[in-house]
């Protein structure tokens, strides 16, 4: 996949503040914010930049910190090319498509695909996941979240042979192990994320021993709110050393506790003094969406095929992954 002039200059710029962020982390990591403000033309990508360039002029905030520990800890190649396919080539150069087809066809095109691993039939139709990401790529769609209840190394060249696409694969800490590791190595484009669970301090150090980019995430509860709201979840997690934790709501829970948790969110994440960004698995992703292409629209797909959105499940054959391509879903459940 040929990569083009901005993206060879992003990629250039990153590997170039990696070398300088040991001597000074500040000046290195303003610079690149200031660099990538000078030429972003996509509206998240300036949204966001601003937004880092308005925390950074805070000298003590932990940002510092987490971009330092991240530069020491992570394979270069990895946060080269993730954070490059998940802010240029997806929230820039693809949200540009994005907003083109929803401008011209009439159907709104999440800027990530949600999609929870059949490893059935990841293993018995190899093609079948690699054709569907395929076709969210032809729609401007870089991002995926994959959720996987039991690992298959077939997931290895699906990844490896789509360059240009930023993976985040969402599974159990007892998943991390050292056959999970050997295939992993070869994989530049993936970010782990970790469930809280009783072994997830054992699996974040063998992720870090690995060089490997990690984050964790809970699935939360209406009873897990107090843990949530007093700091208590989030002092548990700070030992595992991640650059990103995720928060995601159960259906059962309130819509009054999913505000206030979001809110919680937004308050750690505006006092930068955790050196890890805090992000809700529901919000975050609408609110991206929003900034991408105007209306919101958040858009998965479970185990048996059936469509997510963020306002449910929805069974029902015509909306199913299995059965129909991804664009005829989205022009069905998905008009403007």
């Amino acid at each position: 996949m040929k990569k083009d002039m901005n993206q060879l200059l992003a990629e250039t710029a990153i590997r170039r503040t990696i070398k300088n962020i040991k001597d000074s982390p500040e000046r290195a990591i303003r610079n690149l914010v200031d660099l990538g403000l000078h030429f972003s033309n996509g509206r998240f990508q300036t949204h966001l930049l601003e937004t880092a360039q308005k925390m950074l002029q805070n000298p003590q905030s932990a940002y510092y910190t987490l971009v330092r520990d991240a530069v020491a800890a992570i394979d270069p190649d990895i946060l080269i090319t993730f954070s490059v396919n998940l802010g240029y080539n997806g929230c820039t150069k693809g949200a540009e498509l994005i907003r083109k087809i929803e401008a011209e066809q009439k159907f709104n095109i999440p800027w990530a695909l949600n999609l929870a691993i059949n490893k059935k039939e990841l293993e018995s139709n190899p093609q079948f996941y690699p054709d569907v990401i395929r076709q969210g790529v032809s729609l401007g769609i870089h991002t995926y979240l994959l959720f996987i209840t039991q690992f298959s190394e077939a997931l290895i060249p699906m990844m490896q042979n789509r360059q240009d696409c930023a993976f985040i694969l969402f599974l159990d800490s007892s998943q991390v192990n050292d056959f999970f590791l050997t295939k992993m190595e070869s994989v530049k484009n993936a970010m782990i994320a970790v469930s809280m669970k009783e072994d997830a301090l054992q699996a974040c150090q063998m992720l870090h021993d690995s060089h490997l980019l990690y984050a964790v995430y809970q699935h939360y509860m209406e009873k897990d709110k107090s843990y949530l709201l007093n700091g208590g979840w989030l002092a548990s997690v700070l030992p595992l050393r991640p650059v990103f934790a995720f928060l995601q709501a159960d259906l059962t829970c309130s819509a009054l506790t999913q505000k206030e948790v979001y809110d919680y969110i937004i308050s750690v994440r505006d006092s930068q003094q955790v050196p890890l960004i805090l992000m809700d698995m529901k919000q975050d992703i609408l609110m991206i969406d929003q900034v991408v292409s105007d209306d919101v629209c958040m858009v998965g797909f479970d185990s048996d095929g059936n469509l997510k959105t963020h306002e449910g499940l929805i069974r029902d054959e015509k909306y199913n992954i299995f059965c129909h391509p991804l664009k005829e879903i989205l022009m069905a459940a998905a008009p403007k």
